[in-house]
């Protein structure tokens, strides 16, 4: 709130950084900004740009140009946004505010396991309860709740059980808090990022994917997205628009072993044709009558013989239908047949003499020019998928013998194996070759092989070599035999396997990767086992943060359901809970401000744990300290964003026009080129101009004394030219001129 004795602080609004430094006032373009004189000139007031020899008491103003009104218009009208007259002496100061906060950042709050301190781990007792809370608020929590709550606190008990590892307990509150609903029926984790942390995460294996994005000019409707979708057999998603330039940025997430084609699309201008030849560039597409002719061709197209009707156009004639021996062909001509030329046509041959012909109406001449333009796909992050296993336990036939042809019948997209899963999987590669090296690539490791006397030394050499290393890194055991290397290690992640020759001819062929059953039957049942592929997880700053893989059980069989194989849990892992708040952005565009709120924020976060309440599931207390609690990162938004100014630009709007906007009037505001000149999603640079009013007054101290505050407000990027401007006028009045950001 300004005080008392601040100066009057009126708004103008720049548009692009649209400035005009010669020439006159007449002809400023919507959000252009000028400094003019009180000097006449052709087409206006005098515009300057240099204050050189311009004296400091000559009367000048900003103006800020409007959307021209249509000139019948009974009313008068403010032609432009322009201050009252000052002077460069005036002038008290010029002062910048530029955006403190240009990038986002998220609330993002460690429990447990730091990745440094082993005390800080999440650790119970055989027998003993603890609990978590998590304390959610921002507006997105208000937005959900339809206003009845800013915040709310998610409570999540849990406890450890005789014989359990702490790494269970963990993944048991992590997958409580996954599930978690809020009232209403949100769920927690479209509000909260929840990962667990572990310190026996390997690196991140798989079957890699990538996300590519698309940047191209259009609507940025649903229109826009369909021609992308249309070419590509992934889903497409707009994932981002900017508005300033006018493009939209399309998503597709796909395997890494697919190459995306480039998009293209055809721009197709086409006119009827007048009297005068086509343009340059353009294509004459010949107009004329449509026939169509019934011909008895007993199926054998006769596309050639009615192309023999006089005036036929070029490669016109296509057959359209068939019934009973009788083709239709439709053919156009460059005028209507007569009586004469129809007769002829028919008494040509025996096929002809039974045609019919009608006439179906005429098409005008066309000059048509076709555009195409094409756009690479670029890649960027890399994430990865896996697969988990399910295991289903049956009843054998009435016969007594397995189901696995009727449940692979079932299950058409899976393939199902007879015998329970072990969830280990393994893969081998048998070297060939003489002499040289070879890069056998893990995950996204290579690991190099060199020939040494034979195969199969050279095979017992790379496990002496690097058996350690990928074990510790990829959780793999390797071992060789007869020039065969033989990788095992738990299914889930399971790392990609590849081998290329580096020098000379050493190679290898990879065997397929087999994921590791074995029988299990008895009391007249049987266990088998399939494969699903899990959710793409993507890659972290360390691997103890990276998430889990996650899959969805294949639909129950028999009313039977499946089991998810769980790898086998570790004694030592450290454990710890990361929760990190997600983007909640809502954007309206010009047609539906007046109707969509704004959001450009994040769900803020707190947690604590560990402390005593009460018994849970009759386990005992922990009675210790409160767990170990870490924020990363506290989130911020971005200030000064365009929506934000949206009130101020009527102020403005009735400040100097005297006039209000048209709200919900969508016809009203393109006619009067009312939609606003402030991109809601950018942020803006604000110039304050103070100057005193000097002029004379009637009261005793003869002079007004009045302040004023112009504040010229410009897109941040956009805003250099307004900025040299300025400090010109600073330099004349002899103030302080504002921080130079064009460097």
């Amino acid at each position: 709130m300004p005080g008392l004795h601040s100066p009057i602080d009126k708004p103008l609004f720049i548009y692009d950084g649209l400035v005009k430094t010669s020439g006159a006032s007449g002809n400023l373009a919507k959000g252009q900004f000028a400094i003019v004189t009180d000097k006449a000139v052709v087409g206006g007031l005098k515009v300057v740009s240099d204050f050189a020899g311009l004296p400091k008491d000559a009367p000048i103003k900003f103006m800020v140009g409007r959307h021209k009104l249509p000139t019948n218009l009974r009313s008068p009208y403010a032609q432009n946004y322009a201050t009252s007259w000052f002077t460069s002496k005036d002038v008290v100061s010029i002062k910048a505010n530029f955006p403190k906060f240009t990038k986002r950042t998220f609330d993002e709050i460690l429990i447990g396991y730091d990745g440094i301190n082993d005390d800080t781990a999440i650790t119970l007792d055989d027998g003993q309860s603890t609990v978590l809370d998590v304390n959610l608020y921002g507006k997105p929590i208000e937005v959900f709740s339809r206003g009845e709550y800013c915040d709310y606190a998610v409570k999540i008990h849990f406890g450890k059980m005789e014989g359990e590892t702490d790494q269970e307990v963990v993944n048991r509150a992590a997958e409580s808090l996954k599930n978690f609903t809020l009232p209403g029926g949100k769920p927690l984790t479209d509000l909260v990022d929840v990962k667990v942390v572990d310190s026996t995460r390997l690196d991140l294996d798989g079957v890699p994917y990538v996300f590519s994005t698309l940047t191209i000019a259009d609507s940025g409707d649903s229109n826009a997205l369909a021609i992308v979708q249309a070419q590509y057999s992934y889903e497409v998603v707009r994932t981002d628009r900017k508005e300033n330039v006018g493009q939209s940025i399309y998503t597709i997430l796909h395997p890494v072993s697919v190459s995306l084609a480039d998009y293209s699309h055809a721009l197709v201008d086409a006119s009827i044709k007048d009297c005068a030849a086509c343009l340059a560039g353009y294509t004459d597409i010949v107009g004329g009558v449509v026939y169509h002719v019934n011909l008895e061709d007993d199926g054998t197209s006769q596309t050639a013989l009615v192309d023999d009707l006089p005036g036929y156009v070029a490669t016109t004639v296509a057959k359209v239908g068939q019934k009973d021996g009788v083709g239709t062909y439709s053919i156009v001509l460059d005028n209507a047949l007569t009586d004469a030329e129809i007769a002829t046509f028919i008494a040509t041959n025996a096929i002809s003499a039974t045609a019919e012909l009608k006439l179906i109406g005429s098409i005008a001449e066309v000059c048509t020019k076709t555009t195409t333009t094409t756009q690479a796909w670029v890649d960027g992050t890399t994430c990865y998928a896996s697969i988990e296993e399910y295991t289903i336990q049956l009843k054998d036939t009435e016969c007594g013998t397995s189901r696995l042809t009727e449940l692979q019948a079932a299950y058409p997209s899976l393939v199902i194996e007879e015998g329970v899963a072990t969830g280990d999987a393994s893969r081998t590669v048998t070297l060939t070759g003489t002499s040289g090296t070879a890069n056998i690539k893990v995950g996204t490791t290579n690991y190099l092989a060199t020939f040494a006397t034979d195969l199969t030394t050279t095979a017992a050499n790379f496990v002496t070599t690097h058996a350690a290393a990928i074990l510790a890194a990829k959780g793999l055991v390797v071992t060789a035999a007869l020039g065969v290397l033989t990788f095992v290690g738990v299914a889930e992640g399971f790392p990609a396997i590849t081998i290329t020759n580096a020098t000379t001819n050493l190679a290898g062929t990879l065997g397929t990767l087999d994921y590791v059953t074995t029988a299990s039957t008895g009391g007249c049942q049987r266990v088998y086992s399939t494969t699903v592929v899990t959710d793409v997880v993507c890659d972290e700053c360390s691997k103890i943060f990276v998430d889990e893989f996650t899959s969805v059980a294949p639909d129950s069989f028999d009313f039977t359901e499946w089991d998810k194989v769980e790898p086998l849990p570790s004694e030592t892992a450290k454990m710890g809970i990361k929760l990190k708040g997600k983007a909640f952005d809502f954007f309206p565009d010009e047609a539906s401000r007046d109707e969509m709120p704004f959001y450009e924020t994040s769900t803020r976060i707190g947690a604590v744990g560990g402390y005593i309440e009460t018994d849970y599931l009759n386990f005992a207390p922990v009675f210790g300290d409160i767990f170990a609690v870490k924020r990363l990162s506290r989130a911020q938004d971005r200030d000064s964003l365009g929506y934000n100014f949206l009130a101020w630009e009527e102020v403005s709007r009735a400040h100097y026009l005297g006039e209000t906007r048209m709200e919900d009037n969508q016809f009203a505001k393109a006619q009067f080129g009312e939609e606003s000149v402030l991109r809601f999603k950018s942020q803006y640079v604000t110039y304050e101009v103070v100057f005193d009013d000097r002029k004379y007054s009637q009261g005793a101290g003869g002079r007004s004394q009045i302040g004023h505050a112009i504040t010229v407000i410009a897109e941040f990027g956009y805003h250099t030219a307004i900025e040299s401007l300025l400090n010109k006028l600073a330099a004349k009045a002899g103030v302080d001129i504002v921080n130079p950001t064009a460097n």
